[in-house]
């Protein structure tokens, strides 16, 4: 493996005006740093991004933590977020969590280890209002972005969120529209907000139209 010292010593200079050289300080002449750099580069020397990262506290790392990587909808994400890591120099650690909240926990925890920059998170949703670990990264004051709806236990954190209200609100008028009356509503998991708010579009929608709301679960038999 070449290491910086090996690239100093080619270039005739010391260790640390070839880091500097490298990493493009201005207090190195031109000329040396092209000539370190084009060394660095024909000598195949990588830099130790680890190292670089504690001298500097920042890792250029990312968080991403989801559901699950096969889900459709998270699909076209991962691709955009990777694309504008990629274009701002950063790298991007995903984990699924299979909305399971310990498996969260722990896969949190991974990434807190790793030192990222920051995370982007889709919470495993619990009735619980309380979380140990979102407790944990708004005392440590980690930059967290969460890719979905809040609940009492993420709340502290700032969001991005489809409009499922007023989706689902807009959905069912299309359908009384069309003279539909028995309209049903397939819920999701109770503890998640987008089902709660679902719920409520579809509810609001069949009462501006004086059509009974009918609340009966229903069971598949």
């Amino acid at each position: 493996m070449i290491r910086l010292k090996d690239i100093a010593q080619q270039g005739g200079v010391s260790v640390m005006t070839a880091s500097k050289a490298l990493r493009d300080e201005p207090d190195v002449a031109a000329t040396t740093k092209t000539r370190i750099k084009l060394l660095a580069q024909q000598m195949g020397y990588v830099p130790d991004s680890t190292a670089k990262g504690l001298r500097a506290r920042k890792t250029k790392l990312l968080g991403l933590l989801i559901p699950s990587l096969t889900s459709p909808i998270f699909s076209p994400a991962i691709h955009a977020i990777q694309d504008r890591a990629y274009q701002m120099g950063y790298d991007v650690l995903i984990a699924q969590t299979q909305d399971i909240p310990e498996r969260e926990e722990a896969c949190l925890r991974r990434f807190l280890s790793r030192r990222v920059d920051g995370l982007l998170i889709s919470p495993a949703y619990h009735m619980a209002t309380e979380s140990r670990a979102y407790q944990e990264l708004a005392d440590r004051g980690i930059p967290v972005v969460l890719v979905g709806h809040t609940a009492p236990f993420c709340n502290q954190f700032v969001n991005v969120e489809a409009d499922d209200l007023g989706g689902s609100y807009l959905l069912t008028q299309h359908l009384l529209k069309l003279g539909h009356k028995r309209i049903a509503f397939f819920a999701g998991p109770q503890a998640t907000p987008w089902s709660h708010e679902r719920l409520e579009g579809y509810r609001r929608a069949l009462r501006e139209a004086d059509v009974e709301v009918d609340d009966r679960p229903r069971r598949r038999r």
